[in-house]
Order: C-alpha cells, then structure tokens, then sequence
C-alpha cells in the first residue's frame, strides 16, 4: 500500500499540558516528502468524543481527551480516494481503488470505525501514471452526492443504496456543482438551447429537477460557492461577480468586490477531481470572504484580510485584518461574527483564535495558541467547540503536524 508509511508512524498523539487546559498533536509522517498527495487529508470530521482524519491510507480516529489512538481503519482497497466532507448522524462515506481507478464508495461508521457497505461507483481512469483522478463527494444531509466521470447520483449513507442518477439536459454540461441538505445546486453550461449558463437545482433525496435560472454567459472560472444559500461567484480578472439567488430561484442581489481568495485549500499537484474546500464563510445575510494573500512587509510570512457583504444588497460592511497581519482561516459564522483562525509564523508569532464582530468587524483575541504550531493552520479544518480547538492541515505543504488539539481554557 503506497500510504502505508503514515498509517504506521501516525499512531497517537503526545498529550501534554499546556497553559490553560490540555493539549496534543498527531506528527504528520513524511512531513518533508515532496510526495504530498501521501499527506493529503481527503476528509476531517469531529465526532463526540473523536476526531477523524480521512487520508490515502486509511482513516484514522483519535481520542480528543488523550490524542491516543481510538481506532484506524485501513482502506478496503488499494487506496481511500475521497470521502464525504461531513457526517450525518456519525455516519461518512469514503471512496476507494487503485493508483489509476478511484471506483468505490464504502460506508464508516465512526463509533467504531467500521466498514457497514461496499458499492461500485462511476469513475474516470486516468490517463497518466503520476495522476489520481478522484470523484467529487458531497454531503447532503444523509445523503452522499457524487459526481465522477460526468455521472451525477446520490447514495444513501445509511446502506449505500443508490437513489438516483441525473440525466443532463441535452447540450449540457457541468461546471461547478455543489450540495446541500436542502438542495443539489448545478451551474450548468449549455450551448445547444441557447441558454449559455444555467442554475439548477435538484432534489437530494430524489434527484428530481426543480427550478431553474439563466446566467447568460458564464466566466472561465465560475463556481458554485455555496448550495444554501445560493451563491455562485465569477472571476474576472482583479474582480468577482457574485451572484445570489433565494430559495425559489429568484436572484436576490449581484454585486461585484476586488480579488477575492478562491483558491482551493485542499488542492495538491496530481490530484484532480475532490471536492475543493475554499476560505468562505455566510450566516443570515452575511457572507464572508477572505481577500487573496499578500506577503507581510518585513515578516516572512503571507496575509489576508476577511471582507464582510451583505448578501441581500451587496454592500461591503467591512474589511477586517484580524488582531494582526497575517492568514485568516474561518472556523464558523454566526449571529455574533465569524471565528477565524489567525495563522501565526514559527518563529515569533503564535497563531490565535480570533473572533470578528459582525457589526464592525473589529479584531478581538479569545485565545493563543503554542507557538509550535506556527503555520500549520494556514491551508486546515479548523473546529472549535467550547473553548477546544481542533485543527487538521488539509495539505501537507510546509506543516509538521496531521491534527493538533489544545483546550484553551476559554469557554
């Protein structure tokens, strides 16, 4: 198995205690490979009393008051390929095959992480050696949405049963899909009827097509930002159209901001296909978005700033850099903010756990963490739940670590 080197050094975490509460940290294996589809995490969930690392060979479980191993389940084939980004009711799904065929999805249960089902799945054979062409896998409710070799269906997490297959519109394409537990949202291209670009959007549970809204033409690289709410965002050169429509297909605003950060987090050379993660978050009425990174005069590190739009009218409310310069994660938005991750350095700048006020935007500290872990939540899935912070390094491009836990005391 070409991923086995991981799956036996990352067998625990060191728990040791640090400041305000406990901490610990998983040392990601072959963390100065050049090889870094080895480290890539395809999924990272948090459970009860777990949190869950999804990687090529296998996944993995760790106890979050101890960092030890709870349990690892090896893939049931060659190599995991992908896996659903969160889980319904402690159930995920993950895909697997071989180094050139990526044509399984397997049910976890991640009680105990055991395997419950096995299915046969579309898949597309990549052309060259070197190159892993996964499937993309969404999460809808306990619904596993996948899109691989131009076939779109959906899978019940509970047994795998296959409840649908989307028939495209004749003349169509897809360019962007992404899902929801409300909706299955595409952004369609479709040239024969004369419609150029397209929303639509589909039932989970059914596959079964609801409505529809014409684009007009569609940009190079526009996609599907957010399934609920609706929200498909073009690029432009140094500009961004954003575009949002409400639940039953009317466009509610269009607006347009500077450069903003699309980049994909979870985006490593020689894999093409997964479900690519972005630096965004939206509560209510509020979308926020992360300007692209620009280096940090004088500090040998990257920084960004958080923009906070009104969804409803497209108004820029603010522009917040966080407590200082650097690289903003979001952990989660809601009626008091967004909680966001501020990216340290190694050498003289800690990461925090900030919090921005939705009104003003203004930067306030609720926690430091080590200073160890430097930059490792740059490109990561950041969790925070009452005062514990969880982060998984999405890539494994200049990180030491595959998860790091630290309790900050702050509740």
């Amino acid at each position: 198995m070409g991923a086995g080197t991981a799956w036996f050094v990352a067998r625990g975490g060191s728990a040791t205690g640090s400041g305000g509460g406990k901490e610990w940290s998983v040392p990601l294996a072959n963390a100065d490979s050049m090889d870094f589809t080895q480290g890539l995490a395809f999924a990272s969930w948090l459970g009860d009393s777990t949190v869950i690392r999804v990687q090529r060979d296998g996944v993995l479980a760790y106890d979050l008051a101890s960092g030890k191993r709870a349990w690892g389940t090896p893939s049931p084939g060659e190599q995991l390929c992908g896996a659903t980004p969160d889980l319904a009711s402690g159930k995920g799904a993950v895909a697997y095959g071989s180094g050139q065929l990526c044509d399984h999805l397997a049910g976890i249960d991640t009680a105990t992480g055991k395997i419950t089902w096995k299915i046969k799945i579309p898949a597309e054979k990549s052309r060259l050696a070197n190159l892993l062409i996964t499937p993309r896998i969404m999460s809808a409710g306990d619904m596993a949405v996948v899109y691989a070799n131009r076939v779109l269906s959906g899978y019940r997490l509970s047994d795998g049963g296959k409840r649908w297959t989307f028939q495209f519109p004749d003349g169509c394409h897809v360019k962007d899909v992404n899902a929801a537990a409300a909706r299955v949202a595409l952004l369609l291209e479709c040239f024969v009827r004369g419609d150029s670009g397209v929303v639509l959007v589909l039932d989970p549970k059914t596959g079964k097509a609801g409505w529809q809204y014409k684009m007009g033409d569609l940009r190079l690289m526009s996609t599907m930002l957010s399934a609920d709410p609706l929200i498909v965002n073009q690029e432009n050169g140094d500009k961004n159209t954003v575009t949002v429509l409400d639940d039953g297909g009317r466009k509610v605003s269009e607006f347009t901001t500077g450069k903003v950060d699309m980049l994909a987090m979870n985006k490593v050379a020689f894999v093409d296909g997964m479900f690519e993660q972005r630096r965004y978050a939206v509560h209510g009425d509020r979308l926020y978005l992360a300007t692209f990174p620009e280096n940090v005069p004088g500090a040998g590190r990257s920084g960004n700033a958080i923009l906070a739009l009104d969804i409803k009218t497209g108004r820029q409310v603010w522009q917040s850099s966080g407590t200082t310069p650097g690289m903003l994660t979001p952990v989660r938005a809601d009626e008091h903010g967004l909680l966001a991750l501020e990216a340290g350095d190694r050498r003289v700048l800690p990461p925090r756990l900030v919090r921005l006020d939705a009104a003003t935007g203004k930067a306030e500290e609720v926690a430091e963490l080590p200073q160890e872990y430097g930059t490792d939540g740059e490109d990561a899935r950041v969790f925070e739940r009452n005062g514990v912070v969880v982060i998984v390094p999405w890539t494994p491009v200049a990180v030491k670590h595959a998860v790091i836990y630290v309790d900050t005391g702050e509740r």
